[in-house]
Formats: structure tokens, sequence, C-alpha cells
């Protein structure tokens, strides 16, 4: 008879927490992907995401531990019955979900405040659920372990983060994605309640003493171990998404090892294998060095290989520790809060203490510095002496490594500045030009990619050089437009009428003639400030200049709105952040877009230079649906100046016919592959990666 009582309880334990992990890591992907568009389409807007997830997760945690610590069973179900349906009657925000645009200079507290009212109170119970659900389990089941309900959590976690990329993003719009997750929210409410009003009467009011005081030895050492974790985490999904754009796909797998990690260890202790993870995480060390700096010579697949190895390497060393170290389960609820609390600590490291203090990414190297020294603590190190010095000896070559090769890059750094778009660096190096000579050239790196150089020299600072010197798609489109009917005819003297989506330094300035008017676009402040303060192509173009700071396609739109069309000769697209172009400024949407401002005859011109995706099929797909034409211009590397490709587009044939044009014309890349389309409410990276 006992036997029919208890199992049917395990069982909605099971389903209730399961479904909770799911939502509570579902939602993570859905939302941060809605939010992509209105703050620029960078990596920065996944790791203000999870430090909201992981606010609220510690919040939860906390809620938990004092609800199950001071307050009697049928207290407990009476207070968290009235909170779900609270949180239920919040639910149409979520089904009708509005984002408003940000404002520019605080696009982080923006970010924040949105998914607050999206999604505060529904993610907070379900951040809650886990660590209560277990509280009472070890009350209601003390014979039983309630840490295998934490591997449980883990592995519905794992399970939704896994369906967001590979199910719910390919098959359903953004908006039916919210809307399934709302019924699903629904039907954890309902197995919540049932739980608590079936359960929750069967437990003494005593049970509250349960939750007892932690240890103070191991507070400061969990605290920094799950810490590290998040940190490492977040680091490696920056460096992932500097040059590929920050998808779900590459957020959710680094995400997913992340929690693979807890699963596997809380799981089974005998699965953490200490000795064989430190060694492996100390080859992981070395690789970590050659990917921060050399990491574009290395393709996409050994790029995420290796830093996906260095994820879960650490994370199987901080997490086992934290495993091996774990208190009984009367402590349970406050040793999750200390976790939640060093997950808190991790995300605001990265995303408010970091770019105060670096000017690069440097949390990626200081992580695994960290997590290395974290196994000398007095817990977790082994003893002897000798031992210890060779591990102490390890971390300082780490640490001298890392110091060598930024002196010797840094000693030619002119300038650099980090905020929420990015990481820049100005750097003067003495290079050999096209004629031979040695020449000192400034150049403008944003992450790990060029974008824009400038000799120093007076006679050579006028010509453009990189993806935008002459011969290149955008620098023939700007140089040699044509309206397609001679009577719209544009002479040397006339003005003529561009819009540039993306600044970097400027280069594209040098193609403006006396008369004519150039607008750029630029999201990210601390490139205006290099464009304008260190190189010299906006101050000495003979056109009228103009910057409009801000999203371009946010900008466009409102200008649409407020002023009309544009009626730009050509618009040259640009928007890079390192190597990736932001995936909202390449919908059909924002094409539509883009073609109100601009001319039945004019061109659009695309930057398509990129080591890993191949965008040509997508663009020339995206023509078609808009009765285009799209033309592909590949240059060749010269010296130092990188290979140049571009895409432009146009129903213009007296431009194209031009045999300035004709001859630079090049072979597609690829065959054209007809199902690669992206809309707003649907894209698929893994289409154009090569």
């Amino acid at each position: 008879m006992q036997l029919l009582i208890v199992e049917p309880a395990l069982a909605l334990f099971a389903l209730t927490i399961l479904l909770s992990a799911a939502l509570l890591f579902l939602v993570q992907p859905m939302l941060a992907k809605q939010l992509l568009p209105y703050f620029g389409g960078g990596a920065a807007v996944w790791a203000a995401c999870m430090l909201f997830f992981q606010s609220l997760l510690l919040a939860g945690y906390g809620y938990a531990h004092l609800l199950g610590r001071y307050l009697a069973p049928k207290t407990q179900r009476l207070l968290h019955s009235t909170l779900l349906v609270l949180a239920i009657s919040s639910l149409p925000l979520m089904w009708h979900a509005g984002i408003a645009s940000a404002p520019d200079d605080t696009p982080l507290a923006a970010i924040l405040v949105q998914l607050a009212l999206l999604a505060g109170l529904p993610y907070l119970l379900l951040s809650a659920t886990g660590p209560l659900l277990q509280h009472w389990f070890a009350s209601r089941f003390p014979l039983r372990s309630p840490y295998r309900l934490y591997a449980l959590s883990n592995l519905g976690s794992l399970g939704g983060l896994l369906a967001y990329p590979f199910i719910l993003e390919p098959v359903f719009s953004l908006s039916e994605q919210r809307q399934y997750w709302v019924l699903g929210f629904v039907l954890f409410a309902l197995c919540c309640l049932l739980l608590m009003w079936r359960e929750l009467g069967q437990l003494s009011p005593a049970v509250r003493a349960v939750s007892a005081r932690l240890d103070k030895k191991f507070t400061v050492h969990w605290l920094a171990l799950s810490a590290c974790g998040v940190v490492l985490l977040l680091a490696v999904t920056q460096q992932l998404t500097q040059n590929v754009p920050p998808v779900p796909f590459l957020w959710v797998l680094p995400l997913s090892l992340y929690l693979l990690s807890y699963i596997v260890v809380f799981n089974k202790p005998g699965w953490y294998q200490r000795g064989l993870w430190l060694y492996v995480f100390c080859l992981s060390m070395v690789f970590g060095l050659l990917l921060f700096y050399l990491g574009r010579q290395f393709d996409l697949i050994s790029q995420l290989l290796l830093y996906l190895t260095i994820l879960f390497s650490g994370c199987m060393l901080c997490h086992g520790e934290l495993a091996r170290l774990k208190p009984e389960p009367q402590y349970l609820t406050g040793f999750y809060l200390l976790l939640a609390a060093g997950g808190v600590l991790g995300s605001a490291t990265v995303n408010l203490l970091a770019p105060l203090v670096f000017s690069q990414y440097w949390e990626f190297l200081l992580v695994l510095l960290a997590i290395y020294l974290l196994m000398l603590w007095p817990d977790t190190a082994v003893k002897p002496r000798w031992q210890r010095g060779l591990w102490l000896t390890g971390g300082l070559l780490f640490g001298l490594s890392i110091t060598g090769l930024e002196w010797q890059l840094g000693q030619h750094n002119v300038y650099s500045e980090r905020n929420f778009y990015g990481s820049l660096v100005v750097r003067d190096l003495t290079i050999i030009d096209e004629a031979g000579n040695s020449q000192l050239q400034r150049q403008l790196i944003d992450g790990t990619t060029s974008h824009g150089a400038q000799y120093l020299a007076p006679s050579l600072a006028g010509t453009a050089q990189s993806y935008y010197r002459p011969g290149t798609g955008a620098a023939l489109a700007l140089q040699h437009f044509l309206p397609a009917a001679p009577t719209r005819n544009i002479n040397q003297l006339q003005q003529r009428n561009f819009g540039l989506v993306g600044l970097g330094a400027g280069a594209l300035a040098v193609y403006g003639r006396p008369g004519d008017s150039m607008t750029f676009y630029e999201l990210n402040p601390a490139v205006i400030n290099v464009a304008t303060k260190y190189f010299s192509y906006l101050a000495d173009s003979a056109a009228t200049v103009d910057i409009v700071p801000g999203d371009a396609r946010l900008t466009l739109a409102a200008e649409l709105v407020q002023q009309g069309s544009q009626q730009f000769d050509v618009l040259v697209l640009d928007a890079f952040s390192s190597d990736s172009i932001p995936q909202h400024l390449l919908t059909i949407e924002a094409m539509q877009l883009y073609w109100q401002h601009l001319q039945s005859d004019s061109v659009l011109a695309v930057h398509v230079s990129n080591n890993y995706l191949d965008l040509t099929s997508l663009l020339r797909n995206q023509a078609a649906k808009l009765g285009l034409d799209a033309y592909f211009i590949a240059t060749d590397a010269q010296g130092i100046n990188p290979a140049a490709q571009w895409v432009l587009i146009t129903a213009n044939q007296r431009f194209i016919s031009q045999p300035v044009i004709q001859q630079a014309l090049s072979p597609w890349p690829s065959a054209l592959n007809p199902d690669v389309s992206w809309t707003d409410q649907r894209s698929n990276l893994l289409q154009v990666l090569k």
C-alpha cells in the first residue's frame, strides 16, 4: 500500500521539476533572440541576458531558502500558490511581447528592464522550483537523496536548451515560440499546485527547522567555484560569437556543456575523476592562449572544439569540487543559494566589472588562471609540498606568458576602449607598402578583426586601405554610380547622396566628391570617437559628412516615419562587429526597409568578407524576392591588404554595364542554395556556415 502512495508522489516531483527546468532554459535563448535586433545584434546582448537570468536565479533560490526556513508547510503552500496565480495573470505580457527601443547610452539597463517586464515573476518562480522541491522532497522522503533531483533538474534544463535551436527555432516563429512557452508555464503551474496541495499537508510543521545554517568553512570556496564556472561560460561564449553572429545555437552549445557538467558530477560522485580533468584543463590553458592571440588562424570547427573543451574541462573541475564538498541534505537550500550568488557574481564580473577594468576580453584568460589556482585550495589541493610548488610554478608561467604576449602587442597600441558593443584597439605598425617602402600604418582592430587602416604619411593618407581600397565593391559603387536613365544623369559636379551603415575608420569617406552628401550610421559610440580622433578620412573628405549614432535599422525606420525616404543613390552595408554581421540587418524586412530609402535605380552594396560564413546565397535570394539582381565582386589580397568580397544589389543595368564594373565582377564562390532565407521571425545560421 505504501508503494502505491509513494510512487505517484515521486513521479509528480520528477515531472514538476523537469517542466520547470526545461521552461527556465527555453525562455533564455528565446527572449535573447527577440531582444537582439533592438540592441545592435551583438554578443553582449547574451551576456546581459545571462546577468538577468543569474540574478533572478539568485532571487528564486533566496526565496526558496527563506520560505523553507521560516514558514510552516501549509503557509508555504498558501504563499507559493498565490504567487503562481499572479504569475499566470502576467503571462499576457509574454504572449503579446512588445519591445521598446533602448536608449543608446544605457543598453544594459534597458535589457534588464525589458526582461523583467516580460518574464520577471514567472522566471522567479521557475528559479525557486528546484531547491524548493528538493527541500520538500528531503522532508517527505528522508531516506532518499534529494541531490538526484538536482541532476534531474539539470537534465531538464539541458533538454529545454537543446530543444530550442533544433526544434522550436527552425519550426516556429518567435511569436509562436512565446505562445507555446506560455502554455507550458500554465501546465507547470498546475503540476506545482497539485503537488503542493497533495503532498505538503503530509509534512510536519517542524520541517522548517531542517534548513539549518551552513558551515562557513566552505562558503568562500563554494562562491569562488560557482563564480568561475559562470565567468568561463560567458567568456567562452563571447570568444565564439566575436566572429560568428551571436545566435541561439552558439549560446546553447556552451550552456549545454555547462549544465552537462552539473548533471555528471551530481548524479554519481564516482563520475568525477579529478586527475583526468586536471590534465585536460592544463592542456586547455595552452590552447586558450593560442586561441586568444591567434584565433583567426583556426577554422570554425577547430575553434568550436577547442573552446568547448576548455569550457567543459573547467566546468568539470569547478562543479566536480562543488559536488565533492556538498553539504548534507538539510543544508541544501542554503548551498544552492550560495551557488546562485556565485553565478550572479560571475555574471556581474563579465558585464559590469570587466568592461570598466579591461580594454579587451581579459576575463577569458584570467578565469583559466583562477580555476587553475583554485585547485590549490586547502580542501582541494594535493598535500605534498613539491606538487604544490610545481603547481604554483605552472600558474606563474601562464601569467608570465600572458604578460609577455600582451607587452609584445601592446607596445604598438595608440588607444584601446571596451564598452557594451565590443573591444576596440588603435594600433600603429610599420609595414611594407605596395611599392616596397617601409610605412607607418594606423589600424583599427575590432575584437580580432581589422576594421580599417590608414597610412600616416600625408601623401598616402587619402587612399582608402584594407577592404575599402580602390577596386573593391563599395569603392566601385561609390565612384562609378550612374542613374538608370540619362535624364537623371549625374556628372562630376552634381550632388550624390550616399548612406553607409557602419563607420569603422571612415575610409569610404575618401570617395566623396564636392557637393556629395555621406551619412554614416554607427551603433558604437567608441567607433565614432576613434574614427574622428585617430583617423583623418572623415575630416579630409570632400563630401559633406554626417554621423548618425544608433542602430542603423531602427534609425532608418524612425527616419522613414519622421522625414520620409532618404533617397540614397548608394547604400553601403558594412556593420560588422569583429568578424560578425548582425543577423537583423540581413532579413527580408531589413532589405525592404533599405529599399524604401533607395531610389529604384540605386545600389545596395553589402560587405560579405568572412572567414566562417557564406552569405552569398542569402543575399541572392533576398534580392530575387525584391525583384532585383545581385552581383559578386571579389578583390584578391594584395600585400598587407586582405581579400575583400562585396555583393552589389541593383536593378540598374546602366551602372552594371559600365566596363569598369564588368571587369570587376567575379563568379559566385558557391552554388546557389534556394532554401536560404532569413526573416525577423526565422533565421538559421547553420544554413550559411562555410
